[in-house]
């Protein structure tokens, strides 16, 4: 992928900042000891990590440092948002190619408890019911389901073993 890194003089020397266009919502470049290491988008539906990132913001309504300050206690790493300081002098920007990955999705595994079937989250409501259409209970299927299909093969049989669903929702995965 192409990304915009600026120079900049600061008073810690020069410094190289990944920045990503504006219009990138839901997504943020991570630091590891003032390195760009990873790319985090909550919308690549195709990263088990990104996806869980996406399930922990909605889920419990933390905001993505919160993350990475749990990250950064839980591992002892030093996972930031940006490498260089607010003041500075902007030296150059160009454009390079870099493959930045997501995050290890051993660091995010505790949150997988936040994951909910539908049929857990709202059990007293039908399958066929418009709830599930929009508003809430369709942010439950699409948050569920988005999880579930960045899973490989084996990963979602254990998943399905571990959501079963009721007789209700027996189609489910089908």
């Amino acid at each position: 992928m192409k990304y915009r890194t600026n120079k900049y003089l600061t008073l810690k020397g020069k410094i190289e900042e990944i920045s990503l266009p504006d219009s990138a919502y839901g997504e943020w470049i991570v630091y590891e000891n003032d390195e760009p290491k990873f790319h985090v988008n909550i919308f690549n539906y195709e990263s088990k990590s990104d996806c869980l990132v996406n399930v922990i913001m909605t889920e419990s309504k933390s905001e993505f440092k919160s993350i990475l300050k749990d990250i950064n206690e839980r591992f002892k790493r030093n996972l930031t948002l940006s490498s260089k300081t607010n003041f500075g002098i902007k030296l150059n920007s160009k454009l390079i190619e870099s493959e930045l990955g997501s995050l290890p999705f051993e660091w995010l595994e505790y949150y997988t408890e936040l994951i909910k079937a539908p049929w857990e989250k709202y059990p007293d409501i039908n399958p066929n019911d418009m709830f599930w259409r929009m508003g809430k209970g369709e942010d439950a299927i699409s948050i569920f389901a988005r999880y579930y299909n960045s899973l490989n093969r084996t990963e979602k049989n254990e998943f399905e073993k571990e959501f079963k669903p009721t007789a209700e929702w027996a189609d489910f995965y089908e």
